[in-house]
């Protein structure tokens, strides 16, 4: 330690500042990294809350003295403790969501106004719709704002309320026709005297969700899905036959159906007047037979003391005969309700491509389009895939067509999200690789130039062991250098090599670092 003092007395003003200067840089950056790797990572424990909601959650994360941020629609905590955070916040109810729900009225307040109960009673009502609508997995947040009329006395003032609903969907989800028809009924069931045909649902890009039909086409909008949706079974229907024979991608297919979503009610009495049946028979006789005595009609006959002249006795006879027969006639009744989507009318325009063979000596194939009798095959198993009804006037066309070749395109290679990857994996290794930097490109540096340099080995004047070829070369100076090597030795005197030898080991000894030096210096003078 005291030499590094002395050393460091002994640089300039100039150098003292520069390591100064470089060390306090160093030190900051080295304080930097550690605080940036060190630094918590938070994540969003809920988004897009309502203004009582977040509130409430801060207040609870206050109580549980949890660390939090607040963006402009989110609140953030440690990423460590975010699900645990929603599980112990969901259990005590939070977040409520859709606004104030019936729990309104939980406390009584017996100041409270008529106007304003039926006015909490509406935020109630919208603010449990809400809930509901947004417990479906699609749905992120939903708005329910309702228009309630008063009820009057009058019947021809009476007014129909109405609902708009506004649903934010979850990215990458959708609602299907069927989730909207549903939300549209729980609505109007929910509220008294709500038709279905009064909801209105918009979604968060403003698109309508419901649309109710047109007059001017007479079909609803789920009546046109059913008919395309129709179509597209035809057509993978025909695809799926024909692909298996002739190849995939090789086959086009389009349809069209005409469907009949007119509901009828047909009543029939008919009456078949051949057939009969007795259903009544009646039959009376009358036979009567009798004699009177008779007279002179008139006054003097009838005179009390005048015996009126007898008249001849006349005899009466009648004879009455009557029959009556009933028949019923066969009559039959029949009540018919058709039903709709029947299907009145179907076409179906169906294209296959031809074979392709390869031709001796060219890289392009060869178009063979297709027999007569393989298009009669193709439109039989067309006809019975799709129940073709010749009575019905369906119509269906198999055409062979050679289709335009398409460049098939390199379809790219999914990759992962290496940006983000590498910028996990460079928060962890990044204090490594300054700290490998700054001990290389800093700190040997400055070792090396506020350490002593080494004092060079002070080799002794001792003779060098001489080799067998500098031998030699004193012995046939005139010889090339190859021919030394054969030349035979003269006698050397064993006595003066060991005695170079000895010297040279003593030294050795005595001056280890020295001699290291000096091999050191000779193997870098080699290698150079």
């Amino acid at each position: 330690m005291p030499n590094l003092v002395e050393i460091v007395k002994g640089w300039s003003k100039r150098k003292i500042i520069v390591v100064v200067t470089i060390m306090t840089m160093v030190l900051a950056s080295l304080i930097l990294l550690f605080s940036w790797s060190q630094k918590t990572d938070y994540q969003v424990l809920f988004s897009n809350l309502s203004e009582q909601d977040a509130g409430a959650i801060v207040n609870k994360l206050n109580e549980m003295k949890v660390p939090y941020k607040i963006t402009s629609n989110s609140i953030m905590v440690p990423a460590p403790k975010v699900y645990e955070l929603r599980l112990q916040l969901a259990a005590q109810g939070l977040p409520v969501g859709g606004g104030v729900g019936f729990e309104i009225f939980d406390k009584t307040d017996f100041q409270t106004t008529d106007f304003v109960q039926k006015l909490n009673y509406k935020r109630a009502l919208e603010g449990e719709l809400a809930r509901t609508i947004s417990s479906l997995m699609e749905v992120e947040h939903a708005r329910v704002h309702l228009a309630l009329p008063e009820k009057s006395l009058f019947v021809k003032d009476k007014d129909t309320p109405t609902a708009s609903i506004l649903i934010k969907v979850k990215a990458g989800r959708s609602l299907s026709p069927a989730q909207v028809q549903g939300i549209v009924h729980l609505v109007s069931s929910s509220i008294e005297g709500l038709n279905p045909n009064d909801i209105t649902i918009i979604d968060n890009n403003g698109n309508m969700l419901t649309r109710p039909s047109d007059d001017m086409l007479g079909l609803t909008t789920t009546q046109l899905e059913y008919q395309k949706k129709y179509e597209k079974d035809i057509e993978t229907a025909i695809k799926d036959i024909l692909e298996p024979v002739i190849g995939k991608d090789k086959v086009k297919v389009k349809t069209n159906v005409d469907l009949d979503f007119s509901r009828t009610e047909k009543t029939e009495e008919k009456y078949d007047p051949e057939g009969s049946v007795l259903r009544s028979e009646q039959s009376m006789k009358e036979k009567s037979l009798s004699a009177a005595p008779g007279g002179i009609p008139g006054v003097q006959s009838n005179l009390p003391g005048k015996a009126g002249t007898q008249a001849q006795g006349q005899q009466s006879q009648s004879q009455k005969e009557s029959d009556t027969t009933n028949f019923e006639i066969s009559k039959v009744t029949s009540h018919t309700l058709v039903s709709m989507g029947n299907l009145k009318k179907l076409s179906a325009a169906v294209l296959v491509d031809g074979m392709y063979r390869e031709k001796k000596g060219s890289k392009e194939p060869v178009y063979i389009p297709r027999s007569d009798d393989e298009l009669k095959r193709f439109d039989d198993l067309v006809k019975k895939a799709i129940g073709y009804n010749q009575a019905r006037g369906d119509d269906v066309s198999v055409v062979n067509i050679q289709f335009e070749p398409v460049a098939k395109e390199e379809v790219p290679v999914e990759h992962r999200d290496w940006a983000k990857e590498i910028a996990l994996s460079a928060k962890y290794l990044a204090p490594l690789i300054v700290a490998i930097l700054f001990y290389f490109f800093i700190v040997r540096p400055v070792i090396k130039s506020i350490s002593p340099e080494p004092v060079k080995a002070q080799i002794p004047e001792l003779p060098m062991p001489r080799s067998m070829a500098e031998i030699a070369k004193e012995a046939k100076p005139e010889l090339p250098e190859a021919k030394l090597r054969e030349v035979p030795l003269p006698p050397v005197e064993e006595t003066a090599i060991k005695t170079e030898i000895t010297d040279w080991s003593q030294w050795v000894k005595e001056n280890p670092s020295q001699a290291a030096s000096l091999i050191k210096e000779w193997v870098e003078a080699e290698e150079a």
